[in-house]
């Protein structure tokens, strides 16, 4: 994915159509007055080389200029340009022209030997705009029934840009010949046009910024660095002809330098700067974003599976372990990337959404498999009371059968107990008998027998 762009218009010498002027009264005028106001038409039609022409006094002195382009990141530079002034002492008091700009310069800083330079105000260009205009001036100001002051203003608001014109005082760099003028701003890319059909594998949001460079002066060489920003790599081509450029020699593989080399003429060319992440880390970036996808299609055919069918717990433990693994590099990687947010945006992006459904993913089976291994242990208590129910006794009965057996069985030995003792006397008894029988003497004997038959005779003889 490539993000095309363009840095601010600096002194870019340009033509455009007089109808592009947002004062329609005075394109009205210039349309069908246009030859009896060349200047004016001049003016709005090529403002930077109105300027440039008719405002060259300090630009004669330029003999050499420098341009150093320092990208802090892929879409911010910090700008700074070196002029060398020759001859400062031939430079008398008072304003001068420097460029021209279209978009206004962030923190904008002129200095001339270290000293701070004032830039002169809107007022201060207006006046200057009459003196050069003069009668031309005053011939459109009756048309537009307005004073010259007036119209000059209406003129410098609908130009093509802003002019900057620096205050030189030759009292402060008196004996001076030669002086060394800087200026230092802040640019950043400029009407963004994201084109998703490049590129569309990768959500990378590598840039291409167009840059033009219009020399001040047409006789002296101009140095320009380019410096990529940190951890990406910077390429630069341009639509120069041979003769025009040189590529200048650098030790710091991050700057570009070229030197341009006008032949009597100014130049202005366009430069097309590309600004890729290196190619080592744009492989792991995608090969990252890519095992991710692979891993979150795992899983949703892991989530078909168990919701249609049935799945080993080994497979789910498996997709775990895998997607802990990736979701930790994505994280790393992520981090990574937090450096620079232009460039890295979508897919670091594009990895926390992929990251929360891994961890959904996860989530899930986890929970699925932990319901599945409850209701696999629920079948199994099943099962073991169904199995006791039909095979074994049941522990309310063992005991009542318990409880009834010990009770007959301690009832069987009493009765025994008894039993043995009643035989036990039963037996004492007999043998008491038989010494009985054994021991009485026949006289014995037959008293008894007569004691008795008188006891016999008695008592028949009573009932009578």
């Amino acid at each position: 994915m490539i993000e095309t762009g363009n840095l601010s218009e600096f002194n870019e010498i340009r033509k455009r159509d007089i109808s592009s002027c947002n004062d329609t009264e005075i394109v009205a005028i210039l349309s069908e007055k246009k030859n009896s106001f060349p200047n004016i038409y001049f003016l709005l039609t090529e403002t930077t080389k109105f300027y440039t022409e008719n405002f060259s006094d300090l630009q004669k002195y330029i003999k050499r200029e420098k341009r150093l382009v320092v990208f802090e990141t892929p879409s911010r530079v910090s700008m700074t340009h070196e002029y060398t002034i020759e001859g400062a002492g031939n430079i008398s008091q008072g304003f001068y022209f420097l460029f021209n700009t279209r978009e206004r310069l962030s923190w904008l800083k002129i200095f001339l030997e270290e000293k701070r330079v004032s830039i002169a105000s809107r007022a201060k260009v207006v006046s200057l705009l009459i003196k050069k205009l003069d009668s031309e001036l005053g011939n459109f100001a009756a048309v537009l029934h307005l004073s010259p002051i007036d119209a000059a203003v209406r003129l410098y608001e609908a130009s093509d840009g802003k002019p900057c014109f620096i205050e030189f005082n030759n009292k402060e760099y008196k004996g001076q010949q030669s002086l060394l003028l800087s200026i230092t701003f802040f640019d950043s890319i400029r009407n963004k046009i994201l084109h998703r059909k490049e590129r569309w594998w990768s959500p990378l949001q590598e840039k291409q910024i167009s840059y033009n460079y219009s020399t001040i002066s047409g006789t002296t060489n101009a140095w320009v660095y380019f410096k990529a920003p940190a951890n990406f790599v910077l390429s630069v081509s341009n639509n120069a002809t041979d003769g025009q450029y040189e590529t200048s020699p650098s030790n710091d593989d991050e700057i570009t330098s070229l030197v341009l080399t006008p032949k009597g003429e100014k130049l202005s060319i366009d430069f097309k700067i590309s600004i890729n992440v290196p190619n080592a880390l744009n492989v792991w970036y995608n090969v990252m974003l890519y095992l991710a996808y692979l891993g979150v299609l795992w899983g949703l055919v892991l989530v078909g599976n168990i919701l249609c069918g049935s799945i080993q717990d080994k497979m789910i433990e498996t997709f775990n372990n895998c997607s802990y693994a990736i979701i930790a590099a994505l994280i790393a990687t992520r981090g990574w990337l937090m450096s620079e947010e232009q460039v890295m945006k979508k897919i670091s992006n594009r990895y926390t959404f992929i990251i929360c459904i891994l961890i959904a993913i996860i989530m899930t089976l986890s929970f699925v498999q932990y319901q599945r291994s409850d209701n696999v242990i629920d079948q199994q208590n099943t099962t073991f009371e169904n199995r006791n129910n039909d095979y074994l006794i049941s522990s309310d009965s063992v005991v009542y059968d318990i409880h009834n057996n010990v009770k007959s069985a301690t009832n069987d030995t009493l009765n025994n107990t008894r039993k043995i003792k009643s035989k036990a006397n039963d037996s004492l008894q007999m043998k008491k008998n038989n010494e009985c029988k054994y021991q009485k003497p026949a006289k014995k004997k037959a008293e008894d027998d007569m004691i008795n038959s008188n006891k016999d005779t008695l008592h028949i003889s009573e009932n009578k």
